[in-house]
């Protein structure tokens, strides 16, 4: 296995992170989740069905689907540049800055965007340049993080993650009734975030470090699948894609859910959206802040993950079982435990299985095609049960998922 001048760098040094690191671990990933969940899931759909109010489902999978190519192809490219990225200012700093500030640009153009197309257009532009940001964010962990303190960082970088999710969603239902300034405000987040998570990592610069030369093979080994010891990273990969398509199924259309199966009007789902993006916030990040340090000390991740799905499978169920405000209310209970702890022992795992450390934003790239494929395979098998079986069975089809998740992680031999 090749390593980079990093990697043993990383494990020489045995001490914990330091404090400046560990939260821009934090601030990186809230700071670009914030405004994309906020986007994806309450105030997109909301101006499509504005724009579009017949046809908003299946325009939300043409949106889906259409992003979920450029968000593939951006995670692996854009990630293989920053692996092979040489600079007084490190190899993640700048595509970390340099697309921070290209979220906030194409997100201020989405929000003044007054047709479908134009939406798509700039929806898509934006997936390219965000996914720039998560796939140099998340691979410093495995550039400067020790593998014995890899737990608390994933825990750090989940807490970043789940506060992002959440108050994404939970800010954005405050701006239903104005779209275009809840995207303005998710802009200078963006923005602001990302700038001051590259200032907070203090990434030290590696102009020095050896980086091989590439004709047109090496190119294409740059950006193929990883081949060799690589049976973990697979497992990992169908783990996390089966994770994300159970939480995305209901959740993509969950303005939907509460508009149209439970009823609700407008200010009753802005409510009961603010009221769940509340709770999963406070419930996930009280568990992802316990489950690194305690995976760190006892060892026993994949274990820890494989019970975490199952909780999760059981919170999903729940509003098939209780159609109401309050099994909605429970689901977001339940699935914030199992969610907030799995969080931080899926990264852990993810990093356990790079085959590669050298290329590890690539091959991270590769495993995030879990979220980007899983989030719009999520959207569109959400669409197709809704269309055939009707908004409840998304909460069963969701729950098999999330069983499915935790048969993957078990197979896993890393992370024991």
């Amino acid at each position: 296995m090749n390593r980079s001048v990093t990697q043993q760098h990383v494990e020489a040094n045995v001490g914990r992170p330091s404090v400046r690191f560990t939260a821009s671990l934090v601030i990186g990933p809230a700071c670009w989740l914030m405004p994309h969940q906020g986007a994806i899931a309450t105030l997109l759909p909301q101006r499509v069905g504005d724009i579009a109010p017949a046809d908003k489902v299946p325009l939300m999978m043409v949106f889906s689907s259409t992003a979920m190519i450029v968000a593939l192809l951006s995670n692996i490219v854009l990630g293989a540049c920053s692996d092979r990225t040489r600079s007084r200012f490190g190899k993640r700093r700048p595509w970390i800055v340099s697309c921070s500030v290209l979220s906030c640009l194409v997100l201020l153009a989405f929000a003044r965007s007054s047709t479908i197309a134009g939406m798509l257009v700039t929806w898509c532009l934006y997936e390219l340049v965000v996914n720039g940001v998560a796939a140099a964010m998340i691979a410093q962990m495995s550039d400067r993080v020790p593998e014995r303190w890899r737990g608390t960082a994933s825990s750090a970088y989940g807490i970043g993650q789940m506060a992002g999710s959440q108050l994404g969603v939970l800010m954005s239902a405050q701006f239903l009734g104005d779209v275009r300034l809840g995207l303005d405000f998710l802009a200078m987040i963006a923005l602001v975030g990302g700038l001051c998570a590259a200032w907070l990592a203090g990434e030290p610069g590696n102009a020095d470090e050896p980086r091989e030369s590439l004709g047109l093979r090496g190119v294409l080994r740059v950006l193929m699948f990883p081949m060799s010891n690589a049976s973990d990273f697979y497992k990992v990969l169908a783990g996390r894609f089966a994770m994300v398509i159970a939480s995305n199924m209901a959740s993509g259309y969950m303005l939907y859910v509460m508009q149209d199966y439970l009823g609700l009007d407008r200010a009753g789902a802005a409510a009961l959206l603010s009221l769940n993006s509340a709770l999963m916030l406070v419930i996930g990040l009280v568990c992802c802040v316990a489950a690194g340090p305690v995976a760190d000390r006892l060892g026993h991740t994949r274990s820890l993950a494989v019970a975490t799905m199952v909780v999760v499978a059981v919170g999903i169920i729940v509003p098939f079982l209780i159609p109401t405000p309050v099994g909605l209310v429970a689901f977001a209970c339940i699935v914030g435990v199992g969610q907030g702890a799995n969080s931080a022992l899926v990264q852990t795992i993810s990093l356990q299985a790079l085959p590669d450390p050298s290329a590890a934003a690539k091959d991270l790239g590769f495993l995030n095609l879990a979220n980007t494929l899983g989030g719009v395979c999520g959207s569109l098998l959400g669409a197709a049960v809704i269309g055939r079986f009707g908004y409840a069975y998304v909460f069963v089809f969701g729950a098999l998922c999330a069983l499915a998740s935790a048969v993957c992680f078990r197979t896993v031999r890393c992370g024991a």
